[in-house]
């Protein structure tokens, strides 16, 4: 079933639940205040009864009879109530006196409340038992009030007066038929509204299903949703759409970019073996085809673990171990293995900052991350050139600085310059191989540490890479300086260090 239907359905459905309970508790007080007027009136009737009758007893062979002088009652004629007065003698009742709008109606209003327990007689300074019933008469519903009193000596007397009662049922069946009238057609004009309002109200939602059916079937990432209306929570839909096709159709194009750089950088390798294997089946065996393949196929082993560590990370099956590391130490052994990498050119490494950090972290991947950066640096560099490595620590974060005098990076290929495969046209000249991955993997490994790598550059002067990430020190104040000579500074006079 449509979301519309339901939602009509769900509308409809609590709309009636509470135009019935409305109409319940209105036709409940409704009819409960028109029985309690007409209570009302018969209760002031018999106290207007009470109040001019005069009880006596007839002196009778035997026991006195009582007699009741009973006022005029045909002025309850115009009220349309009608009064009979019983007098309750030896278990029986006898007609005293009655209202003259009663026509020789000389039967009891209510025969029923005419037999009456004597514990309901109460006297006339006591408070009253009212026996309210509902009787039919003539083929017409009465109300009837009942009012059993003790006067003179025990005597016992019961006042009944009644109502019609055609006025309340009238009254109220058409209050009746009134409220379900208006339920029909609340819920009729509820129902059209609810269809045009659910269809105007979900109708981008059918355009958000329509242009999905349309990518699906034309494989256009380029479609997006146009919205008009407010910023609501169709609005923000709508725009969320919109950015989750910008990234799918970025992510697409970086997938497409991605295939072809792997199939690009995999087919140099692959062309340069099977060149030097057409060679060696033609030639024979020789060193320099064996030292070709061996190291074409490092390269491409080397290329392939990070498309493997990348895929890793991407779907979240790479774990970093962070413990509590000494990032110094970490810097120290990079700045070592630098200069055994550097060995073949002519290179001044040196360190001009140098402060002991602690922070939390994979030494084994910040290693990792440091040599990427020194590598590049030493790619990119000339005979004669400088690489300097630096480790400071703010108030907040661990920086480390890998600085070269190289041929410098461009405005332009500093916006991409983590991306995969990305390599900038001066690269295309660089002393070394590479597959464009390694700062992809530097980047990521910097940011799993909850730090961020940055780059500035000038074209033929050099280029500047900063890593920074928080470290586990507490704030530096004048009293605590001294204490930062702690005993891994000795790495500072390592003899593998240029003098000053």
């Amino acid at each position: 079933m449509p979301i519309r239907y339901r939602l009509i359905l769900w509308y409809s459905g609590l709309l009636a639940v509470i135009i019935v309970l409305f109409g319940t508790i209105l036709y409940s007080v409704t009819r409960f205040v028109l029985v309690n007027s007409v209570d009302t009136s018969l209760t002031q009737t018999v106290q207007q009864v009470i109040a001019s009758s005069r009880p006596f007893l007839l002196p009778e062979f035997g026991n006195p009879s009582l007699r009741l002088n009973l006022p005029e009652l045909d002025f309850f004629r115009a009220s349309g109530v009608v009064v009979q007065v019983w007098e309750i003698e030896n278990g029986s009742a006898r007609l005293a006196g009655m209202s003259n709008n009663l026509q020789e109606w000389r039967e009891p209003l209510d025969r029923d409340k005419l037999t009456i327990d004597a514990a309901h007689f109460h006297s006339l300074d006591e408070a009253p038992t009212d026996l309210f019933s509902v009787v039919r008469l003539n083929g017409e519903e009465w109300r009837v009030l009942t009012r059993p009193l003790t006067v003179l000596d025990g005597q016992h007397i019961v006042i009944q007066t009644a109502a019609p009662f055609v006025t309340v049922n009238q009254a109220s069946r058409a209050l009746l038929v009134i409220m379900v009238i208006s339920m029909a057609v609340a819920l009729v004009g509820s129902i059209g509204l609810g269809m045009g309002l659910s269809q105007r109200a979900l109708s981008p939602i059918d355009k958000i299903t329509q242009a999905a059916a349309g990518i699906v079937a034309k494989d256009d990432l380029k479609t997006r949703m146009e919205w008009t209306g407010p910023d609501d929570e169709l609005g923000r839909l709508t725009s969320v759409f919109n950015h989750m096709m910008e990234r799918l159709e970025h992510l697409f194009s970086v997938q497409q970019r991605f295939v072809a750089d792997v199939s690009h950088e995999l087919r140099t390798p692959l062309t340069a073996i099977r060149g030097h294997l057409d060679l060696i089946r033609r030639y024979g065996m020789d060193d320099v085809s064996m030292d070709a393949v061996t190291s074409e196929t490092e390269r491409m082993s080397r290329m392939v673990n990070d498309l493997l560590l990348l895929a890793k990370a991407d779907y979240g099956g790479l774990k970093l171990e962070l413990v509590p590391i000494d990032l110094d130490t970490v810097v120290s052994e990079v700045y070592r293995e630098t200069r055994v990498l550097a060995k073949d050119h002519d290179l001044k490494i040196t360190i001009q900052d140098f402060e002991p950090v602690r922070i939390k972290g994979d030494s084994d991947r910040l290693k990792q991350l440091f040599l990427n950066l020194v590598s590049n640096a030493i790619k990119f560099t000339p005979d004669g050139g400088t690489i300097t490595i630096n480790l400071r620590r703010t108030a907040a974060q661990a920086h480390v600085e890998v600085i070269d005098t190289g041929i410098g990076i461009s405005d332009d290929d500093q916006k991409r310059i983590f991306d995969r495969f990305y390599q900038a046209e001066p690269s295309r000249v660089r002393i070394g191989e590479g597959s464009g991955l390694g700062l992809s993997i530097a980047k990521w490994i910097t940011e799993a540490h909850g730090g961020t790598i940055t780059v500035s550059s000038e074209v033929g002067i050099g280029t500047t890479f900063v890593v920074s990430i928080p470290h586990l020190e507490a704030p530096i104040s004048a009293a605590t300086i001294p204490a930062v000579t702690r005993t891994r500074v000795h790495i500072l006079r390592n003899p593998l260090m240029p003098p000053k």
